[in-house]
């Protein structure tokens, strides 16, 4: 075993991706912020047990010193249902809660899938309802436009809808419907759903309504009931008018994850073959814990969108400079540097091999308030600072 590597499923993530992925983040976070969402985050490892929603086969677990079975957190919306149970037990208000950071899902070696990934999103505790559910719909598509993607669609579903097209089912067969239409697997759901005594006129009534796309959709709405699907979709446009295209309705939109009770949504782009984030009403999801409380939220997979930006050409702004300062007397050095700093300017002190796509100055010292540039020039820290600009580094 060669241990020069990081394990399967994790990498290193060199300077020039990392500061594109900083800069996703404060793009996401000051979206979050701009609805009054508050930041958190849960612990890294959880106990094994608490994660019964994604399956067991998707846990990192170990033991620790005292025997106990933990796990690396593989979702962070039950994290966060979790942590509300147990320390706002007693919030009567709205919790508006944010976050943007790894989590940790075992996937088959064969597939050669990421183990770590950075994941952000918000969840809203407490209000339930058409305004509620609007609020996570219009702030998703705040966040990928504010992030720079463009072209991507959302679509919009309602799980409760579904369910109801099976409602002559016996609930256990029901359940088992509704997951083989998470697994994307429609002609195993009909099958069991014939098999369980569903008629045919009901099955076909089923088969129509999960079909239809386009100018079939709304007529499709009409006569399953969903009012509440078109007004969600109008309060979120009301909310966000901007691009991206999205408020498209879809009721065979099934998110993989089984906690969803009502209106869900996933994100799209054509430069990436996954969604790029999904979301939801998830009543039942804090109740796991403790009182149940209705909640919706919706979180983003923070990989694929930085592959949607890359795809469709985006790049971070570069306005920041990073000054090379070559030595000269160490004391002298250290005064000039120190002074540029002050200004705002980042400074190395000597050669960079490592400069993250960043605009590169170099300069010479010349004394404690003077530098050469390559092109014979000696400016002063004040003249030095506005050739290279005032951004510091991030």
């Amino acid at each position: 075993m060669t241990l020069t590597a990081p394990p399967r499923g994790f990498r290193d993530i060199l300077p020039t991706e990392a500061r594109e992925l900083r800069a996703i983040e404060r793009a996401l976070t000051d979206a979050f912020t701009s609805y009054g969402y508050m930041p958190l985050e849960p612990p890294m490892i959880e106990h094994s047990g608490f994660e019964s929603t994604l399956g067991g086969d998707q846990l990192i677990r170990f033991l620790d010193g005292d025997g106990s079975l933990l796990a690396l957190r593989p979702d962070i919306t039950t994290a966060v249902a979790r942590l509300v149970a147990q320390r706002y037990a007693d919030a009567s208000g709205a919790l508006r809660l944010s976050y943007f950071a790894p989590v940790f899902r075992e996937e088959p070696a064969m597939l050669g899938a990421e183990r770590q990934y950075a994941q952000a999103g918000i969840e809203l505790v407490g209000p339930s309802g058409r305004l509620a559910d609007a609020e996570a719909l219009a702030l998703l598509a705040e966040s990928l436009a504010r992030a720079g993607l463009k072209d991507a669609t959302i679509e919009v579903g309602h799980v409760g809808a579904v369910r109801a097209l099976f409602a002559d089912l016996a609930d256990q067969v029901r359940d088992l419907v509704m997951r083989e239409l998470r697994d994307g697997d429609h002609v195993g759901a009909f099958r069991r759903a014939r098999d369980g005594g569903m008629s045919a006129s009901a099955i076909a009534r089923a088969r129509q309504t999960l079909g239809a796309r386009g100018r079939g959709i709304e007529s499709v709405l009409e006569a399953a009931g969903v009012d509440e699907l078109r007004e969600v979709i109008h309060l979120a446009r009301e909310m966000f008018a901007g691009e991206p295209l999205w408020g498209v309705p879809n009721l065979a939109l099934m998110p993989a994850l089984p906690y969803y009770t009502g209106i869900v949504f996933e994100a799209f782009h054509p430069g990436v073959g996954f969604p790029i984030a999904a979301g939801g009403r998830n009543d039942l999801l804090v109740g796991a814990f403790g009182t149940a409380r209705p909640a919706t939220g919706f979180a983003i997979n923070v990989p694929r969108l930085h592959l949607a930006l890359y795809a469709a050409g985006w790049r971070p702004h570069l306005e920041e400079t990073l000054v090379t300062l070559a030595p000269g007397d160490p004391v002298v050095t250290a005064r000039l540097a120190a002074s540029l700093r002050r200004k705002g300017v980042a400074v190395a002190i000597g050669t960079a091999a490592e400069t993250a796509g960043l605009k590169v100055l170099a300069a010479t010292v010349v004394d404690e308030t003077h530098a050469k540039l390559g092109d014979g020039r000696t400016l002063t820290v004040e003249a030095l600072a506005n050739e290279a600009g005032t951004k510091v580094f991030r």
